[in-house]
């Protein structure tokens, strides 16, 4: 497994993107990537909470349960540790979207909240990405949008980790993988502004190359490439 991953500010004074990855027992790993939300206080702060916090359930719970609850319930505790981050902040309101890949036996387990996405390739074509939890996408299922509508609900998301007494039920998707597959998670800083393919090609020699056009970038952007 190669693993690659990428963060930059943007156009913006401060990243509120966190991302991180870890090593499980027999061969798996998992990978997280946050974006903290705009308009609330802290994102910064909170993508990084809610991230170590991930981590740490998932390092510490991994042989405790099946994939599927191991997810649900590292969601659940990073709820958690962002109410009590909240708290003693004294912040009315902290959130952050989220994508977790987690790699274990021969499948592919997903889960996020949110904007952010998770895309799957095979021999270099897009099988499989994540559908945005925005009010852009919902208004799209239902009618055409028109442009004004998409710039003003485009940053808007329905789901999200916000540190409150509940957490909104984040989905679970479970997909066999094959040698050479691979894994990109990003932020909608990414996939809005930059083709995919600058993600899927990437590897250490290309960090100047996005780099170069970090102050073009409206948003924080940052990816995580995960080669299986």
């Amino acid at each position: 497994m190669k693993i690659y991953q990428y963060t930059n500010k943007g156009n913006r004074e401060e990243n509120q993107d966190f991302v991180i990855h870890g090593s499980l027992p027999d061969n798996a790993a998992f990978f997280v990537l946050a974006d903290g939300m705009g308009g609330y206080s802290d994102g910064a702060a909170a993508s990084k909470v809610v991230s170590e916090a991930i981590y740490d359930f998932l390092d510490m719970n991994y042989q405790h349960y099946t994939p599927v609850e191991l997810l649900k319930e590292a969601i659940s505790f990073a709820n958690d540790a962002l109410m009590l981050k909240r708290m003693a902040m004294a912040a009315q309101k902290m959130g952050c979207v989220i994508t977790v890949l987690l790699i274990s036996e021969g499948y592919a387990y997903l889960t996020w909240l949110g904007d952010s996405r998770i895309y799957m390739y095979r021999d270099g074509q897009e099988v499989y990405r994540t559908e945005d939890h925005s009010v852009v996408n919902e208004l799209a299922k239902i009618k055409t949008l028109r442009a004004s509508s998409y710039e003003k609900y485009s940053s808007i998301v329905t789901k999200s980790i916000m540190g409150v007494e509940t957490v909104d039920d984040a989905p679970v998707r479970k997909i066999e993988i094959e040698t050479g597959d691979v894994f990109i998670l990003c932020s909608d800083g990414f996939h809005k502004e930059i083709d995919m393919t600058k993600a899927l090609c990437y590897d250490d020699s290309k960090k100047e190359e996005l780099d170069a056009i970090a102050n073009s970038i409206s948003d924080n952007f940052s990816f995580i490439k995960v080669e299986i």
